[in-house]
């Protein structure tokens, strides 16, 4: 079976397969006049995933945990014509693309230890915890998809003013608070001062929830003169499923599902009755990066504007506010979405 770059939607698979000297038309989804190559060439990569699979009665089928999870066939027809193409060639037990399947069982433990470990945090020990069982589960190696924040990339951070017709703020002022008024935040602990930026002015403005007809100051960061970049841990990256050195898949899915995770509870906003236990998780994890990666900082998705990232940075000193504007709040939009009620009652008409 010959397949070509169309056949998927990894990044990784699709260029390897674009530099392939054959071409012609593609047995499985019919492009014609493509950069071709025979499955069989794919096989070991395609045993090395399907070996993190196993069989259950309560998981999903196969080509839809690839594709949920990774997007990484072109469809799910497409999935489907070659999983049941190369199945049979592997030495496995799942012989069908529709057979319900979950992760193996080192996979599951991996990922379901950083809940356990927030219940540790929060809960039982906070300042001596086992790193030596966070090293066996590879967990320092898991944070090696790094993004390269240069010198010419501008970052956005706000202040609100507490009352109405107050200058814009000073460039210094757009700093961290110094570290005896630090509060503890989702990525950093009391005391240790953190520069929380945002890579798009408006996100600024929803993570600090600035409401209608609100003043703020937003300043402009950029790295200080001498820093040409610097390396964050990225949250953001899709990382792809195919890696052109054998032995990686499994370190791959490891790593993207702790990640995922990670990154769930870094965006996730705190809401006005959350108690600070539920930043602990994430300053551990922070600190974790920072020792363990020497990055100097964290990029991860905003929850409140999706359309924008946030950057952590470890060290403030790196960074120079260049600009500040004065900016006030002139509309705003919310949007409600009706809960469930665990009230059996509510809702109903009361009857007399």
């Amino acid at each position: 079976m010959k397949v070509c770059s169309n056949c998927f939607a990894d990044k990784e698979l699709k260029g390897f397969i674009s530099s392939s000297s054959e071409k012609g038309n593609c047995n499985v989804c019919d492009s014609e006049n493509q950069q071709l190559l025979d499955i069989a060439e794919m096989l070991d990569f395609f045993q090395e995933l399907i070996d993190n699979y196993q069989l259950t009665q309560t998981g999903e089928p196969l080509n839809a945990k690839i594709q949920g999870h990774w997007s990484f066939f072109s469809s799910h027809g497409v999935a489907n014509k070659i999983l049941n193409f190369v199945l049979p060639q592997l030495s496995t037990e799942v012989t069908s693309a529709n057979e319900l399947v979950d992760y193996t069982n080192d996979i599951i433990e991996n990922y379901s230890h950083w809940e356990l470990l927030k219940e540790e945090l929060k809960w039982n020990n906070r300042f001596v915890i086992n790193i030596e069982r966070i090293e066996d589960l590879g967990w320092d190696g898991f944070f090696n998809t790094q993004y390269k924040l240069t010198s010419d990339i501008p970052l956005y951070r706000a202040r609100l003013h507490h009352q109405s017709g107050l200058p814009v703020y000073e460039t210094e002022v757009m700093n961290c608070p110094p570290k005896e008024l630090a509060a503890g935040g989702r990525a950093n602990p009391s005391g240790i001062p953190f520069l929380y930026l945002s890579d798009k002015p408006d996100t600024v403005l929803y993570e600090v929830r600035a409401s209608y007809l609100d003043e703020l100051s937003v300043g402009t960061f950029q790295l200080k003169n001498g820093f040409d970049s610097v390396k964050l841990v990225d949250f953001t990256e899709d990382t792809p499923l195919f890696q052109p050195n054998a032995n990686t898949v499994n370190k791959t899915i490891k790593s993207k599902l702790l990640r995922q995770r990670i990154s769930r509870d870094l965006s996730k906003p705190m809401r006005r009755y959350d108690s600070e236990l539920e930043y602990i998780p994430t300053q551990f994890i922070c600190e974790f990066i920072k020792v363990f990666t020497g990055a100097n900082g964290i990029r991860f998705s905003s929850s409140l504007h999706p359309e924008g990232n946030n950057i952590v940075i470890f060290s403030q000193e790196i960074m120079e506010c260049k600009s500040v504007k004065l900016m006030k709040i002139n509309s705003i939009n919310l949007r409600a979405v009706e809960l469930e009620s665990n009230n059996p009652s509510a809702g109903k008409e009361k009857l007399n």
